[in-house]
């Protein structure tokens, strides 16, 4: 037998892994400089100056400078220029100054500037030292350098006079920005993520970090300007809970809580009333819900001390929200329910904190990690949903940064079972929060309740008068039928709603309206006001109502689909329609650009309905306009975008007349500028997309960046992250 013959290999990386590991590891322009700015924490910068500068010509450049500790060379060496490096981890246990645990440990920080910009700038003077050092990076010519990584190499300018205050700190500037397209909404939603960096519910006066956001361009300082702390709104939230959870005596885990009900500027003639109540004590987790806590626990049982092992004593606040537009005005004054909805919508959900400084993507528009939305769908007249409630979880980077392990995209913890213990006790006390609140709620729900509901005729009584005018008039062949259909929806309606709990929610609006139209096609028949074809037409309407809604109350299928999948649906649904109407159709994924493609979670044939109703409001607008301009040919966009909002996004667009109501009232239900329309199109759309994490948007062709050819409507569907 012949003898084998070894030889040993080096294991080698090719220099292109930076584009990869850039692109691949940090999920967004504004994840991008959050990493930049945690090194900043890191090295105790007390603030952070970050300039975006000439943002709409090719010399666009940002700036991020610091006044921390700086980096010497052999940081710089050891630390910024090794990829992976664990030097945070094992030689910098904290920082010297403010000894903060260094948010920064998995060594690819320094890629975010690559995933920004193809050339970047470090200039850094270490405390202590005279003189600082420069170095210039051309991403793509160093990656071209050579195929092994290996080769790459970096020179190193030393002794160089880099102006800092206090003669301290680090400055990189990024050019050559690999984003063109600087938008409001990119520029709205990178300085939102960036003020949320810091906690902004609380301020530790001993270790103060601020970031400031600058610009050179006027309109770009505007928008900049323009995007609200949630500072401005939290102090005024109609309903307040603060919580400290820790470990007490004998085992049992300790509560302290404190609840706020905060009306203002409510009727005199009201009976909602300020109030608060605190307690401390211990908390009771349903076994049934918490098993994985305890094993052992067969129906209750309380939060030991042991259950907090790896989370250890944490804190917590949560701010809840009523958007009626009646209360928002009481609150904030007339006329600024838009701005506060808006900013309310934006920095909805709940955020964890670690040493003050924020862990994505708890809390983003697409996160919904405490399953708020979830357990509303099951019980709405007891919950709150996700996007009422400002929260924040405030956790110890030091005791919780070997058990809490953030993944490596900055995008969560690694869901083990202490996460998952975290995740279970947090969503006890939520629903603590909302038991505590439920009174004030109800209350305020009597105060908001259109009159006209409160008066309604009981359904039975208003049926039983359209069924006996019915038989009186020998109309049963016409109308029977109608009828008999509507009274059984109604009720099959009422019985989903009462055994789920749901009477709370939108849909109930749906449910009362039934109620109350029946009860006026009865008055109207007591009068002899009513023709039979008027009731024909207003009976066949409720039906249609309660057809289109009832899906939305039994939704149990939750299958995953690809968006090119129900997009070919929506398509093949209405091609004879945009033929007939001579519509110039646009759908990229359709003709096979199947890059930006992305899977979909949900009740299928609701989001199927969803954007058919966007498609149907768009056809009939651009016929209108083409009615009024013969020479604007009808055109639809349907298309994809996985860049520019907090999901991924199906995007409908037109020529049509554009959006003459104020956002809000687009998604009121029955208000409607379409004639003989019903004004449940984008209700129902908004409904959708809120039992799913999702939400609908309306927003400016121009601010999106669309070809000037569709220059009418544009509505935005994003859906959750985790559909990518």
């Amino acid at each position: 037998m012949q003898n084998s013959d070894i030889k040993r290999y080096n294991l080698k990386a090719n220099s292109h892994i930076i584009t990869l590991l850039g692109d691949e590891l940090i999920g967004s322009d504004s994840l991008a400089l959050f990493e930049i700015v945690k090194n900043s924490y890191d090295a105790d910068a007390t603030v952070v100056n970050i300039q975006l500068n000439n943002m709409f010509s090719e010399n666009a450049e940002i700036i991020i400078e610091d006044n921390g500790n700086g980096m010497s060379l052999d940081v710089i060496e050891k630390a910024w220029l090794t990829l992976g490096t664990d030097y945070k981890r094992k030689i910098v246990k904290e920082s010297p100054v403010f000894h903060r645990t260094s948010l920064g440990n998995k060594g690819v920080g320094r890629l975010a500037t690559h995933r920004l910009a193809n050339k970047i700038m470090l200039e850094t003077q270490a405390k202590g030292e005279d003189q600082g050092s420069r170095l210039v990076i051309d991403w793509k010519r160093l990656i071209n350098s050579s195929d092994v990584i290996d080769d790459l190499y970096v020179n190193v300018e030393r002794n160089v006079k880099c102006s800092f205050v206090n003669n301290q700190g680090t400055r990189i500037t990024l050019s050559e920005l690999r984003e063109k397209k600087w938008t409001q909404s990119k520029i709205s939603t990178m300085v939102r993520k960036l003020q949320n960096i810091i906690n902004p519910f609380y301020i530790n006066e001993n270790d103060k970090f601020g970031i400031n956001i600058i610009s050179n361009v006027n309109q770009i300082q505007e928008w900049i300007d323009s995007v609200m702390s949630p500072r401005d709104i939290l102090s005024s939230a109609l309903y307040q809970f603060n919580f400290k959870l820790y470990r007490g005596d004998n085992e049992i885990a300790v509560i302290e809580w404190e609840y706020k009900f905060s009306p203002k500027n409510f009727s005199q003639q009201s009976s909602i009333k300020p109030h608060a109540e605190s307690n401390k004590g211990d908390l009771l987790i349903r076994g049934n819900l918490f098993k994985e806590i305890d094993s052992s626990s067969r129906a209750q049982h309380l939060l030991k001390n042991k259950n907090l092992d790896g989370i250890e004593n944490f804190s917590g606040e949560f701010f809840a929200f009523n958007l009626n537009k009646k209360i928002i005005d009481s609150i904030y004054g007339y006329g600024n329910s838009g701005k506060v909805k808006d900013l309310i919508e934006n920095f909805s959900g709940v955020r964890i904190y670690r040493d003050g400084i924020r862990v994505y993507n708890y809390g983003e528009p697409s996160d919904d990690w405490l399953l708020l939305n979830q357990t509303r769908n099951k019980r709405s007249g007891d919950h709150f949903s996700k996007n009422q409630v400002v929260g924040a979880l405030n956790l110890d980077l030091g005791k919780t940064k070997d058990t809490l392990i953030e993944k490596t995209n900055r995008e969560g913890f690694i869901e083990n079972e202490c996460y998952e213990r975290l995740r279970l006790i947090v969503q006890t006390i939520f629903e603590k929060f909302e038991k505590i609140a439920l009174h004030d709620r109800e209350n305020v729900r009597l105060y908001i309740q259109d009159p006209k509901q409160k008066n309604d005729r009981a359904f039975e009584s208003s049926i039983q008068k359209i069924e006996d005018y019915i038989d009186e008039k020998g109309l049963k062949e016409d109308l029977g039928v109608l009828v008999s259909k509507v009274k059984k929806g109604y009720y099959e309606m009422q019985d989903v709603m009462l055994n789920s709990g749901l009477r709370g929610s939108n849909l109930a609006i749906v449910f009362h309206e039934v109620c109350r139209e029946m009860g006026f096609i009865s008055q109207d028949i007591s009068n002899n006001r009513i023709k039979i074809e008027d009731i024909k037409i207003r009976v066949h309407s409720l039906m249609e109502l309660i057809e289109k809604f009832t899906p939305l109350l039994k939704q149990n299928k939750h299958k995953t689909y690809k968006a090119s999948e129900i997009i070919k649906r929506v398509i093949d649904i209405h091609q004879r329609r945009f033929k007939f109407h001579s519509i110039d159709f646009e759908c990229p994924i359709q003709q096979g650009n199947t890059i930006d493609d992305f899977t979909i979670t949900g009740d299928g044939g609701l989001i199927l309905g969803a954007i058919s109703n966007i498609i149907d409001n768009a056809i009939y607008w651009v016929d209108v306009r083409h009615e009024k301009e013969k020479m604007v040919k009808p055109s639809i966009l349907l298309s994809i975008d996985l860049r520019s909002f907090d999901g991924p996004a199906i995007v409908v667009a037109d020529n049509g007349t554009g959006f003459s109501m104020d956002y809000d009232d687009m998604i009121r239900p029955f208000y409607t500028l379409k004639p003989g329309g019903m004004g449940i199109g984008l209700y129902y759309v908004n409904i959708v997309m809120n039992s799913i994490g999702g939400k609908l948007l309306f927003v400016n062709g121009k601010d999106y960046d669309l070809s000037d050819k569709y220059d009418g409507a544009c509505v935005i569907l994003v859906f959750p992250n985790k559909n990518v």
